[in-house]
């Protein structure tokens, strides 16, 4: 699917969190979640979050990256389908991105070679009620259905809550 956001709004994540916005008090959430450890932000989009994490990000949308790199955030050209060269990561994030792959199964297929015995976070959206997708979805979950979906994937989940205004999904899986 293809995602104009950052053509439309550009660093849309860094100005929303400029501002006192529901998107501010979920990276805060995130900035305390995420362990200490060598991070791979895959998917990292504008940079916000890699550049706060000091982490190193990789996104498919050459925008995103050109906006995450005047930014002076650590984010490369890169694709989920492919992580053969990310190496020795304690975290992998997927903030905000599962539900944008078209498949998602790859992506964690390709998370497992290069975890080892570190840690997977992953923040999505919480399906609402009349299940209808966002437009820049090909799909959501409940939170049940995350994690089951991510097991199924080779994964096992060590805490997972669906919080803030957002009724975001807050995952933490393990091999």
């Amino acid at each position: 699917m293809y995602f104009d956001k950052y053509e439309k709004n550009g660093a849309y994540h860094w100005k929303q969190y400029n501002k006192l916005t529901a998107y501010r008090l979920h990276v805060k959430k995130v900035l305390a979640w995420v362990r200490e450890g060598k991070t791979l932000d895959v998917g990292a989009g504008d940079g916000l979050i890699t550049y706060l994490l000091k982490a190193t990000g990789i996104d498919d949308n050459e925008l995103a990256v050109s906006l995450a790199v005047k930014r002076k955030a650590s984010v490369e050209l890169g694709s989920a389908y492919d992580l053969s060269k990310y190496t020795g990561y304690d975290n992998i994030l997927l903030l905000d991105v599962i539900e944008h792959l078209e498949e998602p199964e790859k992506a964690l297929e390709e998370i497992k070679k290069i975890l080892g015995g570190g840690w997977l976070y992953i923040t999505t959206p919480h399906l609402n009620e009349s299940g209808v997708l966002s437009d820049h979805h090909v799909q959501e979950w409940t939170k049940d259905g995350l994690i089951l979906f991510v097991e199924q994937n080779g994964f096992k989940c060590i805490e997972s809550e669906v919080a803030n205004n957002r009724k975001q999904i807050y995952s933490i899986f393990t091999l």
